[in-house]
């Protein structure tokens, strides 16, 4: 799993039921809380202007990479070997 929510608080859902309402005005300044269940994070809870601004940036990256959200299926991770061979092919 990739560790780019660096700073969130973690709780069990069981725990999190009974003070729902204080995670929520936590959010203005964690802007995301993660839930747990048997030890592995479930969930999350998102400040909604957080939410607002992931999805303007991933909106304007689209733009700036000319990639087709109706291609993102068809897309995958390319591995080291192929990047190092693409690089030393387009040396000049």
């Amino acid at each position: 799993m990739n560790n780019l929510i660096i700073q969130s608080d973690v709780y069990p859902i069981s725990q999190a039921r009974g003070i729902f309402g204080t995670l929520v005005d936590k959010l203005k300044d964690e802007k995301t809380i993660l839930f747990s269940k048997k030890g592995k994070i479930k969930a999350a809870l998102v400040d909604f202007d957080y939410l607002k601004k992931l999805q303007e940036d991933i909106s304007q990256l689209y733009q700036k990479t000319y990639i087709d959200k109706k291609l993102i299926s068809l897309t995958r991770i390319f591995s080291k070997k192929e990047i190092s061979k693409w690089l030393e092919e387009d040396k000049l």
